[in-house]
């Protein structure tokens, strides 16, 4: 049985990376250098969850108590995220203000919905499917760092 979930996961992922991707090409067409993108708090977002990423490993090895480190490194992105939407809105930048805040806003919106439900997923689920959902954590983690590559090192630019 874990080998057909690691597969249906597998399976998920691939058509998430190709949505990534296809996210990933429309904010690079649309990226506006100098965008108030701050890269500071990408890097600590990115700081975040690969610590989260490392404590999900260890966590996929029987510790509950790095689990819930994983969880709370996943609610502090999350939290520095909004944060970051908050000070992006109060500067001008929105969903509606033009292309580049609609694609950023989609882009970094549905990572951050996922990383949310990965929370949920990991609250909730059995210890038994922990091994596969440690292959979507890991999957969210590394998408992020192409979207912190992307977004605020070569897009703020």
């Amino acid at each position: 049985m874990r080998d057909r979930a690691q597969l249906g996961m597998a399976m998920f992922l691939i058509s998430e990376g190709v949505f990534f991707f296809l996210l990933l090409l429309a904010f690079v067409y649309f990226r506006a250098p100098g965008s108030n993108l701050s890269l500071g708090e990408g890097a600590t977002g990115t700081v975040l969850l690969a610590a989260s990423s490392f404590s999900m490993w260890r966590a996929a090895k029987g510790s509950r108590l790095l689990l819930w480190v994983t969880m709370a490194l996943g609610g502090a992105f999350l939290a520095l995220e909004l944060s970051q939407y908050v000070r992006l809105i109060r500067d001008g930048i929105t969903m509606s203000q033009g292309l580049f805040g609609t694609t950023f806003f989609t882009l970094t919106g549905v990572h951050a919905l996922h990383v949310f439900a990965g929370i949920i997923a990991l609250a909730i689920l059995p210890s038994a499917a922990l091994r596969v959902m440690a292959l979507y954590w890991h999957f969210f983690v590394v998408l992020w760092l192409a979207i912190f590559l992307v977004a605020f090192v070569w897009g703020g630019a």
